[in-house]
């Protein structure tokens, strides 16, 4: 509709090679989804990561990676990334759909392809790579649970709190104080103050990360979905961009055949390994 509302040749050719790509590749981002659903018999996202919880080799990735494989290159056509960013060729069409668009409505367009990245990064994971589970077996004898009872530490408490902020602010400040002559004691200070703040937060997350299940789980899903961003993003500047007949073509010959030979050698493997 952008592309076609603008009234121009390059904005309109974008937004029909928009339309054409997201219905070739959705066929088989699609199909190679159902790999995964026979193999639990299952459509709950949150049932499939908690079927792949231990350690990594109960990932999905190892059970389907052919289905891994297209969802990934399927995906990345649907988000508009580069090699699949026809939509917007500058080489050929200018900006494509786009070219038309400036200010915050061309900004807007770029957030939604940036969001599209996120999503598609986070269900990657979702369905291939564990979700919010470690890639190694969790044992309860590492946690650390902190049962203290703040009424019996009474004074203790109370002045530890107010003391030891103000030492350990002064030990941190100190070496930059010490080690440079010419740096004002307040400047020594605030330096201290913001490592001190630093200290803090480091020790309270990894604390939160071994005693919370769901910090360490939302944890590993952020890691995890943010190496697949910034594989979006290095192959951005990586890789070159393919021609329009060669993208569609892949879909139909190569990308749609795949995700149908993964799908049926999948169903047969769930026939015959649990037939009931």
């Amino acid at each position: 509709m952008a592309g076609w509302s603008s009234y121009n040749k390059y904005s309109l050719l974008g937004g029909l090679r928009s339309a054409a790509q997201v219905i070739s590749y959705e066929i088989p981002l699609t199909l190679s989804v159902v790999g995964v659903s026979l193999i639990k018999r299952t459509m709950s996202l949150n049932r499939i990561v908690e079927n792949q919880s231990g350690w990594f080799t109960n990932w999905y990735v190892f059970q389907q990676p052919l289905g891994a494989l297209i969802f990934f290159i399927a995906a990345t056509a649907e988000a508009n990334r580069t090699p699949f960013d026809l939509t917007e060729a500058d080489s050929e069409i200018v900006a494509g759909f786009a070219t038309e668009y400036s200010g915050m409505r061309f900004g807007f367009f770029f957030f939604a392809e940036y969001v599209n990245v996120f999503v598609v990064s986070g269900l990657i994971v979702t369905l291939f790579f564990g979700g919010w589970n470690a890639p190694f077996a969790w044992p309860e004898a590492w946690a650390i649970h902190l049962n203290l009872d703040l009424g019996s530490l009474g004074m203790g408490l109370l002045f530890g709190l107010l003391l030891v902020p103000p030492i350990l602010i002064l030990a941190l400040a100190a070496p930059f104080y010490v080690g440079r002559s010419s740096l004002p004691w307040w400047q020594a200070l605030i330096i201290g103050f913001v490592l001190f703040n630093l200290l803090v937060i480091v020790l309270i997350g990894g604390w939160a990360f071994i005693s919370l299940d769901w910090v360490a789980g939302l944890l590993w899903f952020l890691l995890k979905s943010y190496i697949f961003v910034f594989i979006f993003v290095w192959m951005r500047g990586t890789l070159p961009r393919v021609r329009i007949d060669q993208l569609m073509g892949f879909a139909w010959k190569w990308l749609l055949p795949a995700s149908l030979l993964n799908l049926f050698v999948t169903a047969l493997a769930v026939i015959v390994i649990s037939p009931r």
